[in-house]
This record gives C-alpha cells, sequence and structure tokens, in this order.
C-alpha cells in the first residue's frame, strides 16, 4: 500500500495549541496526525515547541498573536514584553507612537534591562519584525491636502532659465528661502496600533506652541544661510545671559509669531546679503545673486527687495505653485522636520523621571533652538543640490 503524501498545511498558534491539548488529554499521536494532514515527526516538533507557543499567550494579545502562522520570537523576551507593555499602555492614553518614539523607547529598555554595555540597536528591520509580531500597523490620526495652480507651476521652467541665462548666474549665485512654522511640542499626526486598538483612531490633545523658520539655501548646496526663528516673545527668559551670536538660528520676535514685512526685509539686507557678498567672494566669483521665494502678503514687494549696487535681488515664484516648484519644498523642508521630531523625541525619551506630557511643557526656545539646529545641520548639501 502506498503511503500517504500530505500536502504541506499552514497552522496558526491556536491549531497547534490545540492539537497538543487533544494529546494530553489521550488522543493517539498516529490518528491525531492522520487527522490533521500533517507526519508524526510534525507532532513530535510541536511537542518541543509547546514552551514558547504557550509564552506567546504573555506577549501578545489573544485576539491577533494567536493567527500567526509562523511564530518568531523576540531574542530579548524580557525587552519585546516591557517594550509591548509600555506601547500598550500609551495607546491607552491615546499618545500617538510613531516609528522613532519605539525604537528610542527599546534602546532606553534595553539599557535599563542589560546595562549601558549592551551594543543593542533598535533598527528599521528590528522595527518592522516588532511590528509584525505584535500585529502592529500605521494609521493616520489627521492630514491635509493641499492644491497647486499646476498650469503657471509647468510654465515657470521656461521662464526661469531665460532669466538665469539673462543674468548670467552661476548655480552658487542662485538662491532660494522659504519659511515653515514649527509646532515644536507636537506629537506626530501617525501613530502604530494593534488590530483590536479601541483608541486607535482617537486623537490626542496637542500642544501648539509655534514658531515660524526661515531657511536659505544657494542652487549648488555650498551655502546653507543662517536661519531665522521667529517666536512671540521679545526676550524669552531663556536666552538671557547667552550669546545669541552663538546659536544655530538668528531669533527675532513678531506679535503673533508669523513673518512680516518688516521682519523680511530687515533679514534681506541684514543677514542675507551681507553673506552672500562674503560667500561669493570667498568663492572668487562676482558679488552677484537672485533670490527666488514664494509671493505672499509677508514679502515686501521685488522692487524693495535689492543691495546697493543693484546686483542682489529677488524674483517672486507663481502664486500658488509653492507645493510644485518651490525648491526648499521638494523633501528639504519635510527632512528637517523629521530630524527636529527624531531629537525631540530622543531628548523627550531621556528624561527619565516625567512623564510625555511633563516632559512637553519643559521644552523651552533655548532647547528648541539647539535641537533645530542639529536637525538643520543633518541635511546634507547633497540633499540640497
Amino acid at each position: 500500500m502506498d503511503t500517504p503524501v500530505h500536502k504541506c498545511k499552514s497552522f496558526s498558534a491556536q491549531e497547534k495549541l490545540y492539537a497538543l491539548d487533544q494529546l494530553k488529554k489521550g488522543k493517539q499521536q498516529t490518528q491525531l496526525a492522520r487527522d490533521l494532514g500533517i507526519n508524526e515527526s510534525t507532532l513530535r516538533g510541536r511537542k518541543k515547541e509547546e514552551e514558547n507557543l504557550r509564552s506567546l499567550l504573555r506577549i501578545l494579545e489573544k485576539e491577533t498573536g494567536l493567527q500567526h502562522k509562523k511564530v518568531k520570537f523576540a531574542n530579548d523576551e524580557w525587552l519585546d514584553s516591557a517594550l509591548y507593555q509600555w506601547f500598550f499602555q500609551a495607546r491607552s492614553e491615546g499618545v500617538p507612537i510613531s516609528g522613532p518614539i519605539l525604537k528610542a523607547q527599546a534602546e532606553k529598555f534595553d539599557r535599563l534591562i542589560n546595562g549601558n554595555e549592551s551594543k543593542f540597536k533598535a533598527s528599521n528591520g528590528w522595527l518592522d519584525r516588532f511590528k509584525k509580531r505584535h500585529t502592529i500597523s500605521q494609521v493616520l490620526v489627521s492630514g491635509e491636502i493641499c492644491s497647486a495652480d499646476k498650469e503657471d507651476a509647468n510654465s515657470y521652467p521656461i521662464e526661469l532659465k531665460k532669466l538665469l541665462e539673462e543674468g548670467c548666474y552661476t548655480v552658487d549665485q542662485v538662491y532660494n528661502c522659504d519659511k515653515t512654522g514649527l509646532c515644536f511640542k507636537m506629537l506626530p499626526n501617525r501613530t502604530l496600533a494593534t488590530r483590536t486598538d479601541s483608541h486607535k483612531r482617537e486623537g490626542f490633545k496637542q500642544r501648539k506652541d509655534r514658531v515660524t523658520l526661515l531657511f536659505c539655501v544657494n542652487k549648488s548646496g555650498s551655502h546653507i544661510v543662517r536661519p531665522l526663528m521667529i517666536g512671540k516673545a521679545r526676550s524669552p527668559r531663556c536666552f538671557h545671559h547667552d550669546n545669541m551670536k552663538a546659536f544655530p538660528f538668528e531669533y527675532t520676535n513678531s506679535k503673533n509669531a508669523w513673518m512680516n514685512r518688516s521682519i523680511f526685509e530687515d533679514w534681506f539686507h541684514k543677514t542675507f546679503v551681507p553673506a552672500i557678498q562674503d560667500h561669493l567672494r570667498k568663492l572668487k566669483q562676482e558679488e552677484k545673486a537672485l533670490l527666488l521665494m514664494d509671493n505672499c502678503p509677508a514679502h515686501p514687494p521685488a522692487e524693495n527687495l535689492f543691495s546697493r549696487d543693484g546686483k542682489i535681488k529677488v524674483s517672486y515664484l507663481p502664486k500658488n505653485t509653492t507645493s510644485e516648484i518651490q525648491p526648499l519644498e521638494q523633501s528639504i523642508i519635510s527632512v528637517f522636520k523629521q530630524n527636529y521630531r527624531c531629537k525631540m523625541i530622543k531628548r523627550m525619551v531621556a528624561d527619565n523621571n516625567s512623564s510625555i506630557n511633563t516632559s512637553l511643557a519643559s521644552l523651552n526656545l533655548k532647547e528648541v533652538c539647539h535641537l533645530s539646529g542639529k536637525a538643520w545641520d543633518a541635511i546634507s548639501s547633497r540633499c540640497i543640490k
């Protein structure tokens, strides 16, 4: 009689535990293997795996964890369990948890469990395995959709090419500046969540403390002008007794922390023009430049923005085309914000004796300035180019 050929079947952890329970109740191994359509050797292998399968109940949620077909356990179950419990607690409070937050917290727990000598690094691969192990996925908490005048955006390159050829500008002489709002205490608007997380669509009361930042770079990426930060306070207490010239950002203020014509004109003549002249002088190039920027009410008319000799001037981009053709909007500012958030998260996680709310409340403009400086410095000239 021919030996029956069993097709390869995939079983969930729940099904594997059921088979082991049947053996404990006295069912014959041979008969059970035949009923399940598997070899007896496979069943014997499950006996050896039983302890790990049982431990899965302590680590994963019953509703989701037992549905895994292939069970892969963490190398460090203490760390895995501690991190998951922390994650579950944070999500139950509605706190949005992103990948960088989870990785930073994992490294913190590892140091607490295994000591400072541990070489554990929470890589992207580790994060993917952790999320898969606990059936965690990313969900959107809130979002925003932008629109742009695509017709003007598509026709502008021809106009720009003509402008650059007429002025005979080199790549070092073409600049772009752009401002952005930074809610420096705001948590991510996406969070990791399990399938059964009843809080996964719930928002979290965000701290909307805000500053406006102005960035400026040239086309070659060889020159990054010192950025400008605009806050509400004229003289923040955290800046007292500090040399502001040593800060990575210049600082000024307005009533609502927004850009206005007076601030921009002051920045153009006192910061931008001298910085460009100095940079081009070092490159032994003619001290002329063209600054491209978006056309908005906070910017003075182009005819008011030029150097004394008229060689450094401004050209406005077409209206409503920022998201399409504004150079700094093509991922440079978004990379800065990602960098800043990572720096902020590491600072928050390192604050051992504080909750998330307490840690964020203590974040002041001086720290924001230095965190932003590190985030901006992390952007390479290659990325800008």
